[in-house]
């Protein structure tokens, strides 16, 4: 039976739910409009530093303290705060949203009832990703947890994926899938380490000609009955 690999943030947990409340109470700590257009002007400078984490350009500590004195920058916030200061409050709001993605409960129950080998594979932080998996309470459907920061690898590498398979028992004799919702960290990390990819996709965004899953669905309740893990 095929063991499975979870990503965990707006694959079984909604992480834009938990992002879009933690940076509300930024915006208002520091007195910045919570605006859409402020609200992209933050994602976009996110998101570029996570595409330079992830292409190996930057580490996570470069990421995490200095994204908000980017996105302060760009924001036109004139005061001078301690970037780190103002994104360790920020992890800690974002540690308190757990709400579940749309059927990952019952998702969960039913691989559980089929007595599925699961893991979670998470290029999150520790103090946020940690309790955010307690508080939701599906730890227990889990063999282990692997977290890119504690491991000192993050997906898509081929390192991070020799560290799961390194820690789980025999797993040079079982047969591995990941499911998540990225294409270049999950479904590339997949694909590095060479198992079997399920891409969730439930905006029904293009794939990349390079990044072609082995499976595509918009429902997490469809991964029972996907012919790959049979």
């Amino acid at each position: 039976m095929t063991v499975l690999l979870f990503d965990i943030d707006n694959t079984l947990l909604d992480f834009d739910k938990a992002e879009y409340m933690a940076l509300g109470k930024i915006f208002e700590q520091y007195h910045i409009e919570d605006t859409k257009e402020n609200r992209a002007i933050y994602s976009r400078e996110n998101k570029a530093l996570w595409r330079s984490h992830e292409a190996g350009e930057i580490s996570r500590e470069e990421l995490l303290t200095t994204r908000f004195a980017k996105a302060f920058r760009a924001l036109g916030v004139t005061e001078v705060y301690d970037a780190s200061a103002v994104d360790a409050t920020y992890q800690r709001y974002l540690a308190q949203g757990h709400e579940l993605i749309f059927h990952a409960k019952e998702l969960l129950d039913r691989l559980a009832q089929e007595k599925r080998e699961m893991y979670i594979v998470s290029n999150g932080t520790s103090k946020v990703s940690r309790p955010r998996i307690l508080e939701s309470g599906i730890e227990r459907y889990f063999k282990d947890i692997f977290i890119s920061e504690e491991i000192g690898k993050h997906k898509p590498s081929k390192e991070f994926f020799d560290y799961v398979f390194d820690h789980i028992d025999h797993a040079e004799e079982k047969d591995f899938a990941i499911v998540g919702d990225t294409l270049t960290t999950d479904i590339l990390g997949g694909k590095n380490a060479g198992i079997k990819t399920i891409w969730y996709n439930p905006k029904h965004l293009s794939t990349q000609e390079e990044l072609v899953p082995d499976c595509e669905i918009e429902d997490l309740l469809e991964i029972p009955f996907l012919p790959v893990l049979s």
